[in-house]
């Protein structure tokens, strides 16, 4: 009985011990606290003004709010509620990145957030305002200690809000590489060219003052590279770079005499809107645009690389957890030269973001804008899980606008980045500094969705998913990309781009419900299409989405590529040839899709190739049925390869599809909507019903982005495609 009694007086005793924490954590409050830029982070930031002795008040910094909440959390023993830190309007000038750690966590019962206070805009710049220009001839000049002492130099500058070009030449367009240099040969390539020189056209480049801080920026296909120069030889009209090319196809490959051009030369300052920073006097030179006033210009120059990290550390084990930031503005982060110049194979992926994080769990950006950065603008890379990308503005960027995940494959399930959500953003007016920036990028994570978002303006693709060439194991599979509306890209600057661009084996990936079109690219070699599965890409399901204004086609799947399902889309007003297709040993299908030609060819001829590879293997060269194909110029004018559609059909493909007009409603004015008599409805395709792409909320947030078509500084002029 004794030993009942015990028991049972232990029990008791456990559930009245239990029941005074959860009385006791029941009761613990919420905490408050508030940012002003007329705030002081001695302070206790419970008051949301200051009082009338200036004692106490709001604090001054996000690092500061974030300092208090831990002394707050270390004073309650670990009885604490949901922190809320308001941030009122005004500028902030962040001295260091806005970092949090796992110690700064939340729960979802306690949620940690940093927000905007009502109806306000807090904007926190990585920058410093440059003050005290004095005219010089017809540039305002002034010096910059820090820059003279050697403690800081910067890539970039914004003058009332407004990017400004580094002094550069030419000044519009590029110059031509005159002449390659013969060097090694590559063993991949087969090609024996240097890769640190070239030939150039007398006078094109000089043995100019301060030449090792002047940069050559080569334009390759699908990338750029900037390249530190450390000689230029006026009588053999040769330049030497500081290090050689990284990749073999960077020079020469493409095209003979490659487009480049060169920046960042004092003599090259000739024209209004281009500026130069001396390192060693630190004089900052400015060439002001008609109607800037030298008393009340605004000038920004960037001081930090990165303005936020969420710094957790998942293969440790170490998470920053349920952290959201909202209705903030980030602002004016630079970019980094490395001594041996910048390059990336493709999609500027060695290219950092001005928000970073790693390790994140539950943890989102919503209602934020980023903007006038060097970099990419977000990037949520390792181990970041359950986060949110929703509702933000990113623009004027130097890179491009979201990345998830990471290059290279992660080898625990815990470092993976899966199921973020990357919804309702607008993103536009990329590749300032590295024109190979996309959209949307997404590689090595899984269970992601993307969908909601307006891309366009950039000068690559707009959304990058997978980065496996071949058919090895990788992570991205699951990731859904639907209601999108990705426009207006490459823009005549790069080339080998898509609207969408894919590369890996990615089961369960699915494209639907989007919008794609208007891509134009360089024009040697002319390469932008719409939805691009590229190289040994496998197991898209890939339907109901519209793609039309294309140069090289609205689909194309690669070599290599296998097993995609296409369906119930509509691929129209194609240049060239509106499918590239590939017929591989486990073929595509490729069914109820409407394809609508004004111009150009129905099928690009390299195809034909593997589809006559595979007749001859008597193998099925894919599935192909309930399609309408269509071309204004008339029936006679389709042709399926060198075959007519009968002969086609004679290989067992297509036996139920049509030559006919599909009866869209307006085609010219892209109202691709069916007529009630359109013969595609009676082969089962589905009308596209398009209300839901794009942006979703207030008419303010969505009628923003109709008015952001253009880019605020000028393009060098472009190739026309």
């Amino acid at each position: 009985m004794r030993m009942k009694r015990f028991i049972l007086f232990g029990v008791a005793g456990w559930f009245i011990t239990m029941g005074g924490l959860v009385a006791e954590a029941a009761a613990a409050k919420p905490l408050k606290l508030y940012v002003a830029p007329d705030g002081n982070d001695a302070w206790s930031g419970q008051r949301i003004k200051p009082d009338a002795a200036h004692t106490d008040g709001p604090l001054a910094s996000l690092a500061g709010a974030r300092d208090a909440v831990r002394r707050a959390r270390a004073a309650a023993a670990g009885n604490w509620g949901s922190v809320t830190v308001q941030v009122r309007g005004g500028t902030y000038w962040l001295a260091e990145p806005f970092t949090l750690g796992p110690e700064d966590s939340g729960t979802a019962e306690a949620p940690v957030t940093f927000a905007a206070y009502r109806h306000e805009r807090p904007v926190f710049s990585g920058g410093r305002r440059l003050s005290g220009f004095h005219q010089r001839g017809p540039l305002w000049e002034t010096e910059v200690p820090d820059v003279k002492a050697g403690q800081w130099y910067f890539h970039q500058l914004f003058v009332n809000g407004q990017r400004r070009q580094r002094a550069r030449s030419p000044n519009t367009g590029y110059f031509r590489i005159a002449a390659l240099v013969p060097g090694p040969k590559d063993p991949s390539s087969g090609h024996a060219v240097a890769r640190d020189q070239f030939q150039f056209a007398p006078g094109d480049l000089r043995p100019w003052a301060r030449l090792g801080d002047v940069n050559v920026i080569l334009m390759h296909s699908w990338e750029t590279s900037t390249h530190p120069v450390q000689s230029v030889d006026a009588a053999s009209n040769i330049v030497h770079f500081a290090a050689p090319l990284k990749e073999w196809w960077s020079i020469g490959y493409w095209e003979t005499n490659q487009r480049y051009y060169v920046e960042n030369a004092r003599e090259l300052l000739d024209q209004p809107g281009e500026w130069y920073l001396n390192r060693d006097t630190g004089v900052l030179s400015y060439w002001p645009l008609p109607g800037e006033r030298i008393e009340t210009v605004e000038v920004i120059a960037p001081r930090l690389t990165e303005l936020v990290h969420f710094a957790g550390d998942a293969d440790a084990g170490r998470w920053v957890d349920h952290v959201t930031l909202r209705g903030l503005t980030f602002r004016h982060n630079d970019w980094v030269l490395d001594p041996r110049g910048n390059s990336s194979t493709q999609a500027a992926v060695e290219v950092p973001a001005a928000v970073m994080a790693d390790g994140a769990r539950d943890c989102a950006l919503t209602n934020c804008e980023v903007s006038h950065v060097g970099t990419y603008g977000i990037w949520f890379r390792r181990g970041c899980k359950d986060c949110r990308i929703q509702h933000n503005r990113l623009f004027d960027l130097g890179a491009g606008g979201i990345r998830v995940g990471e290059a290279t494959m992660a080898k625990t399930d815990a470092a993976e980045s899966q199921r973020v959500l990357v919804d309702n953003n607008h993103i536009y007016d990329g590749g300032h500094v590295y024109p190979a920036g996309v959209g949307i990028w997404v590689a090595q994570s899984s269970h992601d969705r993307i969908s909601h978002n307006d891309i366009h303006d950039l000068l690559y693709s707009g959304l990058s998913i997978g980065w496996n060439w071949g058919l090895e194991t990788n992570r991205t599979h699951d990731v859904v990309i639907e209601f999108n509306h990705v426009h207006d890209l490459v823009h005549g600057v790069l080339s080998d781009a898509g609207l969408i661009y894919c590369l890996g084996v990615s089961p369960g990936c699915v494209i639907r419900n989007n919008v794609f079109h208007d891509i134009w690219p360089y024009a040697h070699p002319a390469f932008g299409w719409g939805i691009y599965l590229d190289a040994q890409c496998g197991n898209y399901l890939v339907e109901s989405n519209l793609v039309y204004n294309t140069l090289s086609g609205g689909l194309m799947f690669n070599n290599g590529g296998y097993e995609h399902v296409i369906r119930n889309n509509i691929f129209a007003l194609s240049v060239n040839d509106a499918l590239w297709p590939f017929h591989e040993r486990r073929p595509c299908a490729f069914r109820r899709n409407i394809v609508y030609l004004t111009e150009g060819a129905l099928l690009v001829p390299y195809g034909e190739r593997s589809l006559n590879e595979r007749l001859a293997a008597k193998e099925t060269p894919g599935d192909w049925d309930d399609n309408v194909y269509w071309d204004t110029a008339g029936a006679g004018q389709l042709r399926f390869y060198h075959r007519t559609f009968a002969a086609w059909q004679a290989l067992g493909l297509d036996q139920h599809s049509l030559i006919a007009d599909p009866q869209f409603v307006n085609p010219t004015a892209a109202d691709f909507r069916l007529k009630p008599g359109s013969p595609a409805r009676s082969l089962g395709f589905h009308p596209l019903d398009l209300r839901r792409v794009g942006l979703y909320g207030d008419a303010a947030w969505v009628n923003e982005a109709s008015h952001a078509k253009c880019r605020p500084t000028p393009l060098p002029a472009p190739t026309p495609p």
